[in-house]
């Protein structure tokens, strides 16, 4: 009878009371503004400016998107439906992101690259609001995107579908892109400026109207996937002075010593050439804000070396990333939008204008086929006559 009666009281769980919340919330919570505060102070440590500033902001913009409240335009708070997800995996996908902005600031080139394309623009959310600012609005399938042939008006017309219609910016700069050399972009290349619509399907009859509007729309998304965005003036102007060296780079960001603070250091006289031991995941090989190698190898988690962030080798990273941005202006004398393509390293400089005339002994001493020639006629100033062999 004891055991019986022990066995119930046993099987008896007090109820939880209103004021406490399941440990599984509490470490989630906790976890959250932990990878907040972390992803934040990983964005300091970008060696771009303009990649703090917007990486910042992208994160922000990402975690306030979870809050149950948010304020309006005149401050006040207001409810906002949140997509209901796990909360296991949006955590997973914060630490994946941190890993991501740890290796690039580590100096892997691959993980610091997409960071840059990022911000300017070449891949992700800007890349498609950039796109978006020069998509016109939708027209009938009859707009002059493509010449359909004439066809008899049917007994039974069906309602014609709406597709997308290009703008003049988004032609001008899908027929300079399809110009360029196609391995500067990611992924396939730009092929058509505009779509080959059949004539007559399989059966030899009219391509219906429904599945031209379908051709025309899968195109049209397509092509907005691989094409460029332009970049404003004074952003494409800044990203040249920063990958031909006119605009001197600040190096690396230093980083604060554990327990210490920003002021501290700075009262210290510690310069970013100094070494400092990192409060962050960086190994130790890795001790100083110039990244400088001690021990070669790989990270277990990765499978690139991580460099050392100089100069150079941020011109370079910014060169590929300023050969893939165009830039779009209007003419008034041609009367229509110019674009203007980035150049990478010293390709600017080999360009010349193949209307002009060739300045005058750049191919002396190759014959017609480009062979070297032993000697070279050279006039004889006191003879006017016929000029003599000299060798070279």
């Amino acid at each position: 009878m004891r055991w019986s009666c022990t066995r119930c009281f046993s099987s008896i769980k007090p109820k939880p009371s209103g004021n406490l919340q399941p440990t599984n919330a509490i470490n989630n919570h906790r976890e959250t503004i932990l990878l907040y505060r972390a992803l934040l102070r990983q964005c300091t440590y970008l060696p771009d400016r303009a990649a703090q500033e917007y990486m910042r902001s992208h994160i922000v913009e990402r975690f306030r998107a979870y809050q149950p409240f948010t304020r309006d335009k005149k401050g006040r708070l207001v409810r906002q439906k949140i997509k209901k997800q796990d909360p296991s995996k949006t955590l997973k996908g914060a630490r994946k992101g941190l890993k991501y902005l740890q290796r690039a600031n580590d100096g892997h080139m691959p993980h610091l690259q997409t960071v840059l394309d990022m911000t300017y623009g070449r891949v992700g959310k800007r890349c498609r609001q950039l796109m978006a600012k020069l998509q016109a609005p939708a027209s009938l399938i009859d707009a002059p995107l493509v010449t359909l042939p004439a066809e008899p008006a049917p007994e039974n017309p069906v309602p014609k579908r709406k597709v997308p219609r290009l703008s003049d910016e988004l032609q001008a700069l899908l027929k300079s892109q399809v110009k360029q050399d196609s391995s500067r972009f990611q992924g396939a290349p730009v092929k058509a400026v505009q779509p080959n619509v059949p004539q007559v399907n399989s059966w030899g009859r009219p391509f219906p109207q429904n599945r031209k509007a379908n051709f025309i729309r899968k195109w049209y998304a397509t092509t907005m996937e691989r094409l460029m965005p332009p970049l404003s003036a004074y952003e494409w102007e800044r990203l040249r002075g920063l990958a031909s060296g006119e605009i001197r780079w600040d190096g690396p960001v230093p980083r604060r010593r554990l327990g210490t603070t920003a002021a501290e250091i700075v009262e210290a006289g510690e310069s970013s050439n100094r070494p400092l031991a990192m409060h962050s995941h960086v190994p130790h090989r890795l001790t100083s804000s110039t990244a400088r190698i001690v021990e070669k190898g790989r990270h277990r988690d990765t499978n690139t070396n991580p460099h050392e962030l100089t100069p150079r080798l941020m011109r370079g990273m910014w060169s590929r990333v300023f050969q893939k941005c165009p830039r779009l202006d209007w003419s008034d004398e041609k009367g229509k939008w110019v674009v203007t393509w980035g150049r990478m390293g010293k390709q600017a400089d080999l360009v010349f204008d193949a209307q002009k005339e060739i300045p005058n002994g750049m191919f002396d001493g190759v014959d017609e086929d480009g062979k070297v020639v032993s000697k070279i006629a050279v006039p004889d100033p006191e003879d006017s006559g016929e000029p003599k062999l000299a060798a070279t």
